[in-house]
């Protein structure tokens, strides 16, 4: 933690130095609710959720990627009455304080947002990075629940729950966990990974600010993530390079590339590089071959994401042919696996989803080294 507020004091700093010039205000609206005090929340960048605030209630709205469906919930304060209009079955009472999180990019939210205490449950800690969620996971203040939740229903039940937040998927709907949602424990599909912007991504952390009535730290925070990673898109821009750069790592036997339109695309062009498929439209990856890929990546100057590996042995003992690519004989090769813990949990998927802004001052520290000098990569490492 000392290390990433380290980074995060550089970051501040940099903002600071290279556009004093420009003027960035939080506007905040009057508190004016009657039950509690909120400052509503303005999404602006996440396409999947939306907070609607009302005189002493919010409504959190979910929009399903998979089928444009929308969902809402009424997010009412412990012991006040439902409003007109809603069914208990949309109801989730609040400040949450006993919640089972799913995704640890779930948990870092929650831990930024000094909530640890409202975690109850999560699915296990072998990927688990955060040593504080561990520690408590092992005193058992927080339950494992397993990565089945239709299995393991009854420890969630006795677990005395008030939500469940579960990973959105085409197959998740409003049937899905019968047990669970009979004994009246609401539960949320969170879809951040089916955001297509790196800010939209970080920007789930209002909602967790809303069901924590923390709205005034959730936007403090994002709106510092929100300003730093704008300057730093800015920064990249000021770059008179393009180099090329590929990314990912065959899985039998197809390779994964981000497609045009993917969150990783739009990052990289923001980083001012050339990436080979940034003119094709797809959301998710594309599936490719290595005779594809080498034909439009043979020549790139960067490899970044590539896979689990470790070093470039791995790299060859998987196949000798990428020994071929220009970036692998240059040795410009990069992993975004610095911080790990046991050597399966990762801090790139948690802290990295959350601050996206240092993600992105790691891959122009790679790219642009002369535009972040002092900047030490904190994700990625060059694989020797």
């Amino acid at each position: 933690m000392k290390r990433l507020i380290n980074v995060l004091l550089f970051l501040g700093a940099l903002s600071t130095v290279l556009f004093s010039c420009e003027s960035h205000t939080n506007k905040t609206s009057k508190e004016t609710y009657q039950s509690f005090t909120a400052t509503p929340l303005q999404v602006k960048y996440a396409k999947t959720f939306s907070l609607d605030y009302k005189d002493d209630y919010k409504v959190l709205h979910l929009i399903n990627p998979f089928n444009d469906k929308k969902t809402s919930y009424v997010l009412l304060q412990k012991g006040q009455s439902l409003p007109t209009g809603f069914t208990q079955s949309q109801v989730i009472r609040i400040p949450i304080s006993n919640m089972i999180t799913t995704t640890t990019s779930q948990t870092t939210m929650m831990e930024e947002l000094d909530a640890l205490d409202a975690i109850r449950g999560y699915v296990d800690s072998t990927y688990m990075y955060s040593q504080a969620i561990v520690d408590r996971m092992a005193d058992g203040k927080i339950i494992t629940v397993g990565y089945d939740i239709t299995d393991n229903a009854e420890k969630i039940l006795m677990s005395n729950a008030d939500l469940v937040m579960v990973v959105g998927n085409s197959s998740v709907t409003a049937q899905s966990f019968p047990v669970i949602r009979k004994a009246g424990i609401p539960i949320l599909s969170n879809t951040d990974w089916q955001e297509n912007d790196l800010l939209g991504r970080a920007e789930w952390v209002k909602l967790f600010g809303a069901l924590l009535n923390k709205e005034k730290q959730a936007d403090a925070l994002f709106t510092s993530i929100e300003l730093k990673y704008n300057d730093l898109v800015k920064l990249a821009k000021q770059s008179d390079s393009q180099p090329k750069v590929i990314t990912g790592f065959p899985y039998k036997g197809m390779w994964s590339v981000p497609g045009g339109a993917s969150y990783l695309a739009k990052a990289l062009e923001q980083t001012h590089v050339s990436y080979p498929w940034s003119e094709t439209d797809q959301t998710g990856s594309i599936q490719l071959d290595l005779e594809a890929v080498f034909a439009k990546g043979k020549d790139a100057d960067y490899w970044v994401n590539a896979g689990t590996t470790d070093n470039l042995q791995q790299i060859l003992n998987k196949d000798s042919r990428y020994g071929q690519f220009d970036a692998f004989k240059n040795r410009m090769v990069f992993n975004h696996n610095k911080r790990t813990r046991g050597g399966m949990a990762s801090d790139y998927w948690a802290t990295g989803n959350l601050h996206p802004e240092i993600v992105l001052a790691d891959l122009i520290k790679i790219f642009h080294p002369d535009l972040l000098p002092d900047h030490e990569l904190y994700f990625y490492q060059k694989l020797q």
